[in-house]
């Protein structure tokens, strides 16, 4: 059966509110933000959300004691902010996470979610941190090993939350060998989602708007609804405050 889903209006500054019409009796909005690369302050905090998600890179750098101190005063931010549900995914940018430098445990108002489960208000929440290799950042698997994770996230799942997007969906840029435009995300993740997980929410980040791509915002194929939620362009200047999703009344 067709899920009923409904987009209201575009907001200014590159703040997208869609109210998705869904059958749960607790109604949850929340605030998805990404690739926020140490310019968090420069976002303006929704009022009145339930829940905000990080789909991950809080940092900007490769040097690890710097990424540590910067992820340091972004959880300091995050775990301040007065929404009472605070998820964090991390990106191929946390690797002070990775490193052990960050302890979630050191941040009890949020939950860190590295392919792992939780439930908010009924809702079955899977978030996962992992990409496809591209040099030597955090949380990169080999294609085979992709597989092998995105077949042991349930069904069921209302809100999946990837740092990286699926392949063919919000996940432009150009190849570095002749600037074509090419789709980069993960295959197997895409064969996952569409075909297996059928989450109601797919959010995730990674691929960022770019002068000429424009990857930032949401998709609707069959049930799922597809947000890349990267704030931060292709140069790390923020251009986006996120996406709102109000979500009604799931299935328990």
């Amino acid at each position: 059966m067709a899920r009923d889903r409904r987009c209201h209006a575009i907001l200014p500054h590159s703040l997208l509110f869609f109210p998705v019409a869904i059958s749960r009796a607790v109604r949850v909005k929340a605030w998805i933000i990404s690739d926020t690369h140490n310019h968090h302050l420069q976002l303006s905090v929704p009022v009145d959300v339930d829940l905000v998600v990080h789909c991950g890179d809080e940092s900007d750098t490769g040097d690890l004691a710097l990424n540590a101190k910067e992820s340091q005063a972004f959880f300091e931010w995050y775990s301040a902010l007065s929404v009472p549900n605070k998820i964090f995914v991390p990106g191929n940018h946390s690797i002070a996470i990775e490193q052990g430098l960050i302890n979630p445990a050191d941040f009890p108002k949020i939950q860190f979610l590295i392919h792992a489960e939780t439930r908010i208000e009924g809702w079955r929440i899977f978030g996962s941190p992992f990409t496809p290799e591209f040099f030597n950042w955090a949380y990169m698997k080999t294609k085979r090993e992709l597989a092998n994770l995105w077949q042991s996230i349930p069904q069921g799942i209302d809100l999946l939350i990837t740092h990286g997007p699926p392949k063919g969906i919000k996940d432009l840029t150009h190849d570095m060998a002749n600037q074509r435009m090419i789709h980069v995300g993960c295959p197997s993740l895409a064969r996952h989602v569409r075909d297996r997980i059928s989450p109601r929410l797919h959010a995730f980040g990674h691929i960022h708007d770019e002068s000429d791509i424009g990857n930032f915002g949401t998709k609707i194929v069959g049930d799922t609804m597809y947000a890349n939620c990267a704030c931060c362009d292709l140069e790390g200047r923020i251009q986006h405050n996120g996406i709102i999703v109000d979500l009604e009344e799931l299935p328990a």
